[in-house]
């Protein structure tokens, strides 16, 4: 009888975090992500959803997104955050738990966009910051609508 060997698999290393400080001087510096938003993600969804979201900001987003992103199943209810995750969701192209994570990441870039000003502070803009999955600054905001299939 010959004996097999158990091969061991190479384990991917993990990218250091973004700095949330990082992140914030490149979203502010470049500008185009903006556009790319807005052309890839925004003129997707019902606009009257993204206005009343504008004036809600992007902390009940940020909530949304959590929700999602932290369960296999979700429940959405009658707010506009949950009508926005709802129209989100119907857009990303993937299937199961993938597609809730994927929703909830571009939830969080439109956080980010509607948050406009204040980064800094934007709960949106420190889980960007905190996602495995971006290891540079430059592809957070193409990353995310990437995954997401926009």
């Amino acid at each position: 009888m010959t004996q097999q060997r158990r091969r061991a698999r190479a384990r991917r290393l993990r990218p250091d975090p973004l700095r949330v400080e990082e992140l914030v001087s490149f979203l502010l510096a470049d500008h185009g992500w903006r556009d790319e938003v807005a052309k890839r993600l925004v003129a997707r969804l019902d606009q009257r959803l993204v206005r009343s979201a504008r004036t809600y900001g992007c902390r009940p987003l940020a909530h949304v997104a959590e929700e999602l992103d932290s369960q296999a199943c979700v429940d959405l209810g009658p707010g506009v955050p949950y009508q926005l995750a709802k129209a989100v969701y119907g857009q990303v192209r993937l299937r199961g738990a993938a597609r809730l994570r994927q929703t909830a990441r571009s939830l969080r870039v439109l956080g980010v966009y509607l948050c406009g000003s204040d980064l800094a502070g934007c709960p949106c803009t420190e889980a960007l910051a905190r996602d495995p999955q971006q290891a540079r600054v430059d592809r957070v905001v193409s990353g995310a609508l990437d995954g997401a299939g926009f």
